[in-house]
Order: structure tokens, then sequence, then C-alpha cells
């Protein structure tokens, strides 16, 4: 089956973080629920210093890997999410594109 990754950056605005964190509880209970979904987490902004793990980390957008059997059905996935709905991505900016590996995920 194909994989698919999905990139998915933010809003800029000012209130994208707090959209962010008012559904993220629920954007992450669905998404670990998913089996398409076989890895994927939050990308960072540019600049963030990641040699303070403990530290709050400032979110940009997500990186998804989905295994499926098309386009249409990740994008169905995508549009159902609540980043999505919630307005939290980027409409404009977001990217669903094939991928290969030659490592087995």
């Amino acid at each position: 089956m194909p994989y698919f990754v999905l990139y998915a950056p933010d809003y800029a605005d000012e209130d994208a973080v707090n959209r962010r964190l008012a559904v993220r509880d629920a954007h992450l209970a669905n998404g670990l629920k998913n089996p398409a979904a076989k890895i994927g987490g939050a990308m960072l902004s540019p600049n963030e210093a990641l040699d303070t793990p403990d530290a709050p980390k400032k979110m940009a957008g997500s990186l998804v890997i989905y295994e499926a059997n098309s386009y249409a059905e990740v994008k169905a996935m995508v549009e159902a999410d609540v980043y999505w709905m919630g307005n939290v991505w980027d409409k404009e900016k977001t990217v669903i594109v094939p991928f290969v590996s030659p490592k087995p995920l």
C-alpha cells in the first residue's frame, strides 16, 4: 500500500496557537487511533532550541506519514481532522504528496 506525507503548517496569526491547543487532545486521540497514520508529530519553529528538552516548544505545524490506498483517502482523513476543521492548519499551504521509502516504516 502506498505512503503519503502530509505537510501542514499552522496559520501564522496570533490566535493560531490557541486554536491548536483548544483541539489538540482530540487531534491526538483521533490520530493515535488511526492505523493509516504511521508516524507524525508537530513541526517546531525553525529557531526552536532543541538543547533544552523540557522547555516549552513553539509548534508551527504538523507532519504525518500515512499508509493509504489513494491520495483521495488521505485527503478525506486530513479534511476530517480537527486541526483542519478548526482552522489550525493553513489550508492554502497544506500539501499531501506520495512518499517512497527504501526502509520499511
